[in-house]
């Protein structure tokens, strides 16, 4: 009886708990878990309840609209920076939302920004609170996933 009881009251909490997500990998492999995928992957979440299941899909753009709010991307620029253009292209190319400070003439970005690397070196990235220096993408994209970006897309998506 106490055993019947127990079970009529956790049950339904139970039930209200469950999400099992869906994702495909690179590889094309189809995934279900009841463990959210890694960062960065767009999914399918169904939830399951006593009144039955929805499912929704997060959106790409949802998460990376989560990913700039969190973790906002700032590039420290100068002018006749080569290497500041092609960052500020590779953001731009994968659609990252980013802020761009020039450091030139302006005292106090030149201050930040030794307080964030320990010189004036160009081009430094922070996403959130991390600092990336350097140009090269493949860098700059794993350091965006592992902030919380989605992965970036190709245009042909």
């Amino acid at each position: 009886m106490v055993a019947g009881l127990i079970l009529a009251i956790i049950y339904p909490a139970i039930l209200s708990a469950v999400t099992l997500y869906r994702w495909v990998d690179d590889e094309g492999n189809v995934s279900y878990q009841d463990t959210p995928p890694p960062i960065g992957q767009d999914y399918e979440a169904k939830s399951f309840s006593k009144e039955g299941a929805r499912t929704g899909k997060v959106n790409h753009d949802i998460a990376l609209a989560r990913a700039a709010r969190e973790n906002p991307v700032v590039l420290y620029s100068a002018n006749n920076c080569e290497s500041c253009v092609q960052l500020g292209e590779i953001l731009t190319s994968i659609k990252i939302p980013y802020d761009t400070i020039e450091v030139d003439t302006d005292r106090a970005a030149q201050n930040k920004l030794v307080e964030l690397v320990g010189s004036i070196r160009v081009p430094t990235l922070t996403i959130g609170d991390k600092v990336l220096n350097g140009s090269n993408r493949a860098n700059v994209e794993d350091a965006l996933i592992r902030n919380g970006y989605p992965k970036a897309r190709s245009t042909a998506q």
